[in-house]
C-alpha cells in the first residue's frame, strides 16, 4: 500500500507542473493578445472584442504573425487596428462591429482565409462590456 501511495506521489510531482505550466490554458492565451487600449476603445463604441485559439502548425519564422495578420485585414466587420496575433500563445484577438456583421460570418471569412496556411480558429473568450468577459 505504501509503495502504490509513494508511487502515486511521485508520478504527480513528476507531471503536475506540467499541466500547471502548459502555457496553452485560455488565460494564458488571451493574455498573449490582450491590449488593454483596443478594450476600453472598443467597449467605449459598444464593439465585443473576441480571442481565438490559433489551431495548427504554426511556423516559428520570422514573419508568420504578419502573414495571419494579412490574412484577417479587411474581414468585413473587423475594426481596424485591433487584431492583435501571438503565435507564442497561438492566439489572436480583434474588435468587430456587431451592426456590421455578426461574428459567425466573421469567423467562417476569417478561417476560409486562414485554411490555405493549415490553420482553424475556436472561440476563447468574448468581452463585450454587458456581462464582462466569458
Amino acid at each position: 500500500m505504501y509503495a502504490a501511495v509513494l508511487a502515486l506521489a511521485l508520478a504527480l510531482l513528476a507531471f503536475g507542473g506540467e499541466a500547471l505550466a502548459c502555457g496553452h490554458c485560455v488565460e494564458d492565451r488571451v493574455a498573449a493578445v490582450y491590449d488593454h487600449a483596443v478594450i476600453v476603445r472598443a467597449l467605449d463604441r459598444r464593439h465585443p472584442v473576441v480571442f481565438l485559439a490559433i489551431e495548427g502548425p504554426l511556423a516559428a519564422a520570422q514573419g508568420a504573425d504578419k502573414a495571419i495578420e494579412r490574412a484577417l485585414r479587411g474581414v468585413p466587420g473587423v475594426d481596424a487596428g485591433s487584431l492583435r496575433v501571438s503565435l507564442a500563445g497561438a492566439a489572436l484577438s480583434f474588435a468587430y462591429d456587431p451592426g456590421r456583421e455578426g461574428l459567425g460570418p466573421i469567423l467562417k471569412r476569417a478561417e476560409r482565409r486562414l485554411a490555405p496556411k493549415g490553420l482553424g480558429l475556436s472561440l476563447l473568450r468574448v468581452i463585450d462590456g454587458d456581462d464582462g468577459p466569458r
